[in-house]
């Protein structure tokens, strides 16, 4: 029998479904047929089964409507035949070449990234074989990006004949727009399904509410899923919490492994700022940099600004950067969140706004950095809280209460005559409640 029969149940199946559907199921099915049966054959089990609950019964309506309805219909699942194109006919958007600024080697680990950043290093050793995909979540600014940058270049320094893909889910849209505007659905559908081996997607929560590239991306993500192809993912919530996403992608999204990127702590953010400071040559000093990462919390991204705005005050003003310069160019940073006023609220206030550590203040160090700091706690405890010398003593690492008495009378006599000592000390007090 001709294989009109095919053409013209596609025919109405084009009038009878969603667009989508049409173009996702049974635009890019093939078909074998005789004078008895009709053979559909699915590129992998789940498109088949979507076929069945969608389109099956509008076919046998079809058939029907045409007299074919004695012909017999059966649906198989081929084992893709994946043709590897030559390197110089992947697509602009493959990661090559890769930037050696972000890597493994330069992502900075600390207790708030070391599981996603563990997953991520798995992924690029074993692509495909576990964590897939690999979900990772966390606010903007915590360096998922690095991450998934760092995926890549480590599998094509290492793995090259590999396609690796790697894109914004933004870009993802466009691109589909693009095609479904020019016809073009059939290339696309090639270039994301057959002619990729890793995805590495930024931003998936960019998709929710787009029903048509949520419905592609389905299909995609089962394609290369069945095919053992690996999938990361980065998403600036976790998969139940995007509102707008269909259920079933985010239950997909569940099925590897979901790592989370939390703020980091402040050693981490010390750490990201000399890193940052050592590639571009800057000198930053270390008082400077725990100052810096004890108000600048909330992502890396910041962190880098107040460096470099850090950078450019310096050399406009032809200095050095200091803790001076840093308080004075960052002052806008100087949390305004109002502390308890208590023995360890005046530690960790004058602590945060110094950018020192607590343990430090408690030390034996005599460092000049700490030396004042010290001293106004000792002037603040005395003064709000009517502590006995013995007690700001103890409280401050068992100091002799002479001790005590030098720190509190030295900063009274100083502040008179210091007007930059004074308004430290009045804007440590604004902050107290």
């Amino acid at each position: 029998m001709s294989s009109n029969s095919w053409f013209q149940i596609r025919e109405r199946l084009k009038i009878s479904l969603p667009s989508h559907v049409f173009s996702s199921l049974v635009e890019s099915t093939s078909c074998f047929e005789n004078d008895e049966s009709l053979e559909l054959s699915f590129p992998n089990t789940f498109t088949k089964e979507s076929f069945e609950e969608k389109c099956l019964s509008p076919m046998r309506s079809a058939l029907k409507d045409l007299a074919l309805d004695k012909k017999r219909v059966s649906l198989s699942v081929l084992k893709p035949t994946i043709i590897r194109p030559e390197p110089s006919s992947i697509s602009a958007v493959t990661l090559s070449p890769f930037d050696p600024k972000y890597t493994f080697e330069t992502f900075v680990i600390g207790s708030s990234n070391q599981f996603a950043h563990a997953a991520c290093q798995a992924v690029s050793k074993q692509p495909g074989q576990c964590y897939n995909p690999l979900f990772i979540f966390g606010r903007a600014g915590l360096g998922k990006t690095h991450l998934l940058r760092a995926i890549g270049y480590e599998l094509h320094k290492n793995q090259n004949n590999l396609r690796i893909l790697f894109l914004t889910s933004e870009a993802f849209t466009n691109e589909l727009i693009q095609a479904i505007r020019v016809d073009r659905m059939r290339e696309f559908r090639e270039k994301y399904r057959m002619s990729c081996d890793v995805l590495l997607l930024d931003d998936i929560h960019f998709l929710a509410g787009k029903e048509r590239t949520q419905e592609e991306f389905f299909y995609t993500f089962n394609y290369l899923h069945e095919s053992r192809k690996q999938i990361v993912i980065t998403s600036d919530r976790y998969p139940k919490d995007i509102q707008g996403l269909e259920n079933r992608l985010q239950t997909r999204f569940e099925w590897g492994l979901v790592a989370d990127v939390q703020p980091p702590e402040v050693e981490t953010r010390v750490a990201i700022l000399k890193n940052k400071a050592d590639e571009q040559n800057i000198n930053l000093p270390d008082e400077v940099a725990h100052y810096v990462a004890s108000h600048v919390t909330s992502n890396i991204r910041e962190l880098e600004g107040s460096l470099h705005r850090l950078q450019m005050h310096a050399s406009l003003n032809g200095s050095a950067i200091t803790l001076e310069l840093a308080q004075q160019t960052l002052r806008d940073l100087v949390p305004r969140i109002r502390h308890e006023l208590t023995p360890d609220g005046i530690l960790k206030l004058v602590a945060l706004t110094f950018g020192l550590k607590i343990a430090d203040l408690k030390s034996d160090k005599r460092s000049r950095n700490l030396s004042e700091p010290r001293q106004i706690c000792m002037y603040l405890l005395r003064k709000h809280l009517m502590m006995s010398l013995p007690e700001i003593g103890t409280f401050m690492g068992n100091r002799h209460h002479t001790t005590i008495l030098h720190g509190v009378n030295e900063i009274i006599i100083r502040s008179k005559a210091d007007p930059e000592l004074e308004s430290n000390i009045s804007k440590i007090e604004s902050l107290f409640h």
